[in-house]
Parts: structure tokens; sequence; C-alpha cells
């Protein structure tokens, strides 16, 4: 995939936190910024390309008889619901 270069502007307060926050990861605040971008981006795409293909592999399994499925009175006299 390919990078875009972009310039934002942040609040002095916000930048603060964040260099905290990416020293107590361990890393640069340049790596925080993408990696927190990327993975709210990933988290809006709706649905994913992750979340299709699991679910296409859950219905070819149930279609195939591979896939149990339990009632939900069932699985809340397990877990006292």
């Amino acid at each position: 995939m390919d990078k875009i270069r972009k310039l934002i502007d942040v609040d002095e307060n916000a930048l603060q936190i964040l260099e905290k926050e990416a020293k107590k990861q361990k890393r640069s605040l340049k790596s925080l910024l993408e990696y927190t971008i990327e993975e709210t981006a990933r988290k809006l795409e709706s649905p994913s390309e992750e979340y299709k293909a699991m679910m296409d592999d859950m219905l070819l399994r149930v279609q195939k008889g591979e896939v149990d499925f339990n009632p939900i009175e069932e699985i809340e006299k397990k877990y006292d619901l």
C-alpha cells in the first residue's frame, strides 16, 4: 500500500499527551500516530476485508456441516445469565 505524506496541526496539550504515550510504548511519536490512524481507519471500514473473508469462511463451514450451534438458552444456562 502506498504511503501519502500529510501535514497536520495538533493542539500542544494533545501532542504532549501523545508523546508521553509513545514513550510508554517505547516507540516514536510518528510511529504511534501512524499506528493509531491506521487502526482507526480499519475500525471504520465497514465491513473490513478481513471480516468479509472470515464470514465467507464461516458460511462455507456451515454449508459443509462443520460448525455446531448451541441454543441461546444453553449458553445462558452455562454462564448463569
